[in-house]
């Protein structure tokens, strides 16, 4: 009988291996920072060509290696750093496993130069596709110098996997700024291309975020630290009035190694509880030192997700301590540490071992027109007209232009302020739509009222202005740019290096919608122009969006979420106040612009645009009260 079953060769076993270790270059970096950390190093230096495609460098002045040392470093499961099944649950170091050097060699063309700090020489190996093309002696510095080229050369499919040189950047950056963040007395720099990204000398931890998350947080990190029997805590949070929608300025670190967990993230959210709203996240740096034996670090492929043998425990005293932390900071008495907190903190501060978890008048119609519904200014690329025998200004009140429509026999001029053609959603929203030749009134400024088939609706015109605005902006700026309105004065935008590769992901995007800007130097733009429905005024406030929007969205469909983001932004901006009047030609624009829409009932943010009563709620409402 034919043998079904053989084992594979080694270069074919090499290429599965890495599929698990290497998936993009930000592995290789991630893999490669984390072996000169482990070397003992305290200067690291990482160069990076086309996002890591093309080259990663990684230069330390670690312990460097022998010969000998350096070709085994190679080799699937060779390590220094396990000899016993005991020492799994004994690891302080960051790698251990010893494929990291084997899967990239099984997918690159790497270059390791290494020399002992006493040695006088040192060894060169070139290696390509696992195969072993050079290894003899050279003169090169103390530590090792890695070069990594040509990522997936000899894997081209998955090298077609790997996305636009951005987005690669950035997670690049992540694992750069997390290695940084938890080593601050190495002092690192990060090449791109040429230009210095960071340059980060060794320093304390606070002067390391600031260096790496931004100067605007200067002066608003609050320390916090424990020191108990079961674990040590210490590190920095955010004070509340800073915290952002951004959910990726958290991290986590167990014996400097960067973790991510939802039920830690959690802990820290309810201490802030009724500070910040729901949908924002504090900024935290937290650092836990807690004895090996009590984590399993070997249960995800990237380390990032491990288990506490107490996590009842960890939970408690990781909110506790933020909560103490918030209350010494902040004047609420609200947040002064609850005695059962104290308490709690004092059994764990006296508990040699874990504590094991327990289980667990109604028309106002107006015969002028009147001023300020929009900005001034001619929205969408329309043409404004006033009629001959109108005195009013409807080119400021609705900037998007008008059309004819015949009705009765005679022209009628309706502003057309939002679509150039309405979308043909028509026989959608005929139900609930007012009568054609029904009344229409305002009532409070705010609400217009008009008969329907079966009753009366009520329209919000704020929330219905809205998303009128919105599809308009989503339609229109899908197929060309919006109209932009020049500065005066060009402003200067500056961003983070992380933020700044946000920005060049979705910059074409941002264009079409209606801002002017070109880059400038080292993360920096320059803003030439907004949207005509904005001031400048509000430029920063719109890129904040942006940018959280992109971490959000985690490289999926980001161009089209960033442009419902933008369109939302400018539709909210953009839409009439509550307490304009408008008179009965704009209100009957504005109704059937609604009803025109793909989505009327709500309002971008999902507030309801309009309320219907019936006549069946009517005569209940009367049967029941007589």
């Amino acid at each position: 009988m034919k043998q079904l079953i053989q084992l594979l060769p080694d270069h074919i076993a090499n290429q599965i291996a890495a599929g698990e270790v290497v998936q993009r270059p930000a592995s290789v970096v991630k893999e490669l920072l984390e072996n000169a950390v482990d070397a003992g190093a305290t200067r690291i230096e990482l160069l990076i060509k086309d996002a890591g495609k093309a080259l990663v460098q990684v230069i330390d002045n670690g312990c460097g290696m022998s010969a000998v040392d350096a070709r085994m470093s190679f080799e699937r499961h060779a390590t220094s750093k396990i000899r016993k099944s005991e020492d799994l649950f004994n690891i302080r170091t960051m790698g251990f496993r010893g494929e990291a050097m084997a899967s990239i060699a099984a997918v690159a063309q790497v270059n390791m130069r290494t020399r002992l700090h006493d040695a006088e020489l040192g060894h060169e190996i070139v290696i390509e596709g696992s195969e072993i093309k050079k290894m003899e002696p050279c003169m090169c510095s103390k530590g090792t110098s890695l070069q990594v080229k040509n990522l997936f050369f000899n894997v081209p499919a998955r090298r077609n996997f790997l996305k636009s040189n951005p987005v690669e950047i950035r997670h690049i950056l992540n694992e750069f700024i997390r290695v940084a963040l938890s080593q601050p007395e190495i002092a690192m720099r990060l090449d791109n291309q040429g230009t210095i990204v960071y340059d980060l000398p060794a320093a304390g931890l606070e002067d390391r975020l600031l260096a790496l998350i931004g100067k605007e947080y200067k002066g608003q990190l609050i320390p916090i630290g424990e020191e108990t029997t079961y674990l040590g805590m210490q590190g920095f949070i955010a004070q509340p009035e800073i915290c952002k929608r951004r959910a990726s300025e958290q991290f986590f670190f167990v014996n400097r190694r960067f973790i991510k967990s939802s039920y830690l993230h959690h802990a820290v959210k309810r201490a802030y509880e009724g500070l910040i709203p729901e949908d924002a996240h504090p900024f935290y740096c937290i650092f836990f030192d807690i004895a090996p034996e009590h984590v399993d670090i070997n249960i995800h492929p990237t380390k990032t997700e491990i288990k506490f043998d107490d996590e009842r425990t960890v939970y408690q005293l990781l909110h506790s301590i933020v909560r103490k932390g918030i209350g010494e900071h902040h004047q609420g008495p609200a947040l002064r540490q609850s005695e059962d907190e104290d308490s709690f903190v004092r059994l764990i501060a006296q508990t040699p071992l874990p504590v094991q978890a327990l289980d667990e008048g109604i028309s106002n119609f107006s015969s002028k027109p009147s001023t300020g519904l929009l900005s001034g200014k001619n929205g969408g690329g329309f043409t404004s007209r006033v009629p001959a025998d109108s005195g009013s200004n409807w080119g400021e009140r609705f900037p998007g232009g008008w059309s004819e429509r015949s009705g009765g026999g005679k022209q009628e001029a309706i502003p057309n302020f939002l679509f150039p053609d309405p979308p043909q959603q028509l026989e959608k929203a005929a139900a609930e739509a007012p009568q054609p030749t029904g009344f229409l009134a305002q009532m409070g400024q705010r609400y217009i009222v008009s008969p329907s088939k079966d009753g009366l609706i009520v329209i919000d015109q704020c929330h219905a202005h809205q998303r009128i605005l919105f599809e308009r902006l989503k339609r229109a700026g899908g197929r060309t740019a919006l109209a932009s309105q020049g500065l005066l004065f060009p402003r200067t935008l500056s961003f983070s290096p992380m933020d700044f590769s946000f920005m060049r992901e979705v910059e074409a995007e941002v264009r079409l919608m209606g801002f002017d800007l070109n880059e400038f130097g080292q993360n920096t733009y320059i803003l030439h122009g907004v949207p005509a429905e904005l001031k400048g005024s509000k430029a920063e406030k719109f890129f904040e969006e942006i940018i959280t929007e992109v971490r959000e969205a985690g490289g999926v469909d980001v161009k089209e979420k960033v442009h419902d983001r933008l369109a939302k932004s400018i539709a909210m901006k953009s839409a009439m106040a509550a307490g304009t009047s408008l008179d009965a030609i704009e209100m009957k624009t504005l109704v059937d612009q609604l009803f025109a829409c793909e989505q009327p009932g709500h309002s971008p943010t999902g507030k309801p645009t309009y309320y219907k009563l019936g006549i069946k709620d009517l005569e209940q409402f009367f049967l029941k009260n007589t």
